[in-house]
């Protein structure tokens, strides 16, 4: 049994998303082992390897799916149980995203507005404005966004299982939102993947960006709906369709969130240490 085999095997054990699924064939595609050579050392000495060509977060992410098809393997009797050890550690940097403020956003959509060309079916001047409005109000991923359905919307919320998880998530969209996709037009049963697909709205959206003069893509709109959560106070987890609050941080512009709450400062008190000094 090939390790592509082992991987689909797995999969279907633990009743897994597509999109792990396509994790796992991608990193299975990488390794030409056979499931019964499984071993920590051989699995130890190929993250070693990897480290010089892909990103440490990479690797990080492979110790974890290998990880878990070396223990699918020991309980599947295809390899000894007794070798199953932890295996090595990948230093991965903590995460340090960047998003966009308020003006920002604003600098993007104005230029969206006066964008010229667009598809078959939409013009880009409606088109992007809508999709960066509901990217922020909603905070859902590329995948979700396509597969926004007209029939789903109730006032200004939905629910719909999140492509990466599966899990249901209700969103709401704010006003602003909600007017730009009044404004496109009906020509399918999704509100965005009717109209574009998902290569061209990836370039369409940094061509935009570049335009615009600034640097990030269309998951920036997240990020910022995330920050400004916090800014406002408020937790992200829900907004962002997390299970745990831990994998905000993923997701918060820590030096915007410094900028824009004065209970977060990016400095000491300055009065605070003239007290204390006298």
């Amino acid at each position: 049994m090939s390790i592509l085999e082992l991987a689909t095997r797995y999969h279907t054990r633990v009743g897994g998303s597509p999109r792990y699924l396509e994790q796992l064939q991608v990193l299975a595609r990488r390794l030409p082992w056979q499931a019964s050579e499984l071993t920590p050392d051989l699995i130890d000495a190929y993250l070693t390897d990897a480290l010089k060509t892909l990103a440490a977060s990479t690797v990080d992410n492979h110790r974890r799916m290998l990880r878990s098809l070396l223990k699918f393997a020991a309980a599947e009797r295809l390899v000894d149980a007794s070798i199953v050890r932890p295996l090595r550690r990948v230093k991965v940097a903590p995460p340090n995203p960047r998003a966009w403020s308020h003006q920002e956003i604003a600098r993007l959509v104005a230029e969206a507005a006066n964008t010229t060309g667009g598809t078959l079916k939409c013009p880009y001047r409606l088109l992007l404005p809508a999709w960066i409005l509901t990217g922020y109000s909603t905070g859902l991923r590329l995948e979700d966004l396509l597969a926004l359905r007209h029939d789903d919307l109730r006032g200004d919320k939905l629910c719909l299982p999140q492509h990466k998880t599966g899990w249901p998530h209700v969103v709401r969209f704010d006003s602003n939102a909600l007017e730009a996709i009044r404004k496109l037009p009906v020509v399918g049963p999704r509100i965005f993947g009717s109209l574009i697909g998902r290569s061209q709205i990836l370039v369409a959206m940094r061509r935009l960006v570049k335009r615009a003069g600034l640097c990030g893509s269309t998951k920036w709109c997240r990020r910022s709906g995330a920050t400004y959560c916090e800014i406002a106070g408020n937790d992200s987890t829900q907004y962002l369709g997390h299970k745990t609050p831990g994998m905000k941080t993923r997701y918060i512009d820590r030096l915007l969130l410094a900028e824009e709450r004065p209970d977060n400062p990016i400095v000491p008190s300055v009065p605070l240490l003239q007290a204390a000094i006298q």
